[in-house]
């Protein structure tokens, strides 16, 4: 391995949390393999114990219900670790000429005394505060790699649109049938349809005439937002503190984002809202996963650590087990990288990390801090000299519906 080669390999999550003594005793354990096209990179059951890093191609993930996604090391995303998942990584195969580490994962558990399969000892982490906030962050990580972290169903009458709305063959009857089964949900999409966003002259009173006049995707990504609010729950109390922030602030973003596409007018505002609301759904199952572990809901600094760092990872999980677009994935990743790159006409994903910096991290936690100036992505928007947003600043009443629309 080059000095390159290991330089990087420290940058890596969860890999940059370990100490320099643990990563020197783990780093000889780290291969860098490489694969033509077509060749396996890992496959569920015979690779379950190793991790994967890709550093340069493309590498196609496919889950158990045979779709796919593709990795592109240099990517965000290729910063975290790859390993089968009994949902959403039941194999790999190189798609170009790949390279990409491969590293023992029974090194990351790092709360015990354990040996390495080349027979280097990782000793175990003593009793001081940071060492134990270390430990909880890896049994997190562990739990995510190893499949053992439960990754929530799509609600199912989301789930049961969304199948509708993909199928050609049923229209707006079918999916009028569906949602009316439940009022609650009726009188929301009536609400939805007769919002300033879509209303005209006369308002609608029935089912049918709501999902026209919004449109099949529309009513399908807003009935995928209504639904998954019902998720954003815990039966602890510091949990559902967290919980709460997180719903506001997803639902935050979610109003923000769909403003900005709606004024610019050349992006989808319904897909934005979803992309937003859903851009940490990850922290929600990582909440969740925190109450079975007492003493990281104690540590709340390291719980707001455990979901600013893995919950990128999570999230893309989420999305890609909800079979939802790829591009909501990417913007999981790129939410608070206010200084990626970012060529071309300005995308959802842009809104969204411009939406971060414009309500600023309020009382969400695990946010990271704001830029010191203006993001490079501003440029993209109409704006004042005084660090706001004019295009928004002058949308109050429009955030306000948007708002409403979300509960």
């Amino acid at each position: 391995m080059t000095d390159s080669d290991l330089a990087r390999l420290r940058r890596l999550m969860p890999l940059r949390h370990l100490s320099d003594a643990e990563f020197a005793a783990i780093a000889p354990l780290a291969n860098v393999e490489r694969r033509k096209p077509g060749q396996t990179v890992f496959e569920a059951r015979a690779d379950d114990t190793w991790l994967f890093f890709v550093l340069e191609g493309e590498v196609r993930i496919v889950d158990a219900g045979g779709d796919s996604f593709t990795l592109r090391g240099g990517s965000i995303e290729s910063m975290h670790a790859l390993t089968p998942h009994p949902k959403t990584r039941v194999r790999a195969v190189a798609a170009t000429e790949v390279r990409y580490y491969r590293l023992p994962g029974e090194l990351l558990q790092l709360g015990q005394k354990q040996t390495a399969k080349a027979g280097i000892e990782v000793d175990e982490i003593p009793d001081g505060a940071d060492e134990a906030d270390k430990r909880m962050m890896f049994e997190i990580y562990h739990a995510l790699m190893s499949g053992q972290l439960i990754l929530p169903t799509l609600p199912d009458v989301a789930l049961r649109i969304r199948t509708a709305a993909e199928d050609e063959r049923r229209g707006a009857d079918e999916i009028a049938r569906i949602i009316q089964v439940d009022p609650a949900l009726s009188a929301y999409c009536i609400s939805v349809a007769n919002n300033a966003g879509f209303a005209a002259l006369s308002r609608v009173t029935e089912i049918r005439e709501a999902v026209i006049r919004m449109g099949i995707p529309a009513t399908r990504d807003f009935i995928t937002a209504y639904t998954v609010r019902g998720l954003f729950s815990a039966r602890q109390p510091q949990c559902m503190q967290l919980m709460q922030k997180a719903w506001r602030h997803s639902s935050e973003i979610a109003a923000t984002v769909y403003v900005l596409a709606g004024k610019l007018g050349r992006l989808n505002a319904e897909r934005a809202l979803l992309a937003g609301l859903l851009h940490d759904i990850g922290v929600m199952v990582l909440v969740n996963e925190a109450q079975e572990h007492d003493e990281l809901v104690r540590a709340p600094a390291t719980l707001h650590s455990v979901l600013r760092e893995l919950g990128p990872q999570v999230t893309s999980m989420v999305l890609r087990a909800w079979k939802l677009p790829e591009e909501f994935v990417r913007i999981a990743f790129e939410a608070e990288h206010w200084d990626r790159p970012s060529p071309g006409p300005i995308d959802i994903g842009d809104l969204i990390t411009v939406a971060h910096w414009y309500q600023g991290p309020g009382d969400v936690p695990w946010s990271l801090p704001l830029p010191a100036g203006n993001p490079p992505l501003l440029a993209k928007l109409p704006q004042d000299g005084e660090k706001r947003l004019a295009i928004l600043d002058e949308a109050a009443a429009e955030l306000a519906r948007a708002r409403q629309l979300l509960g």
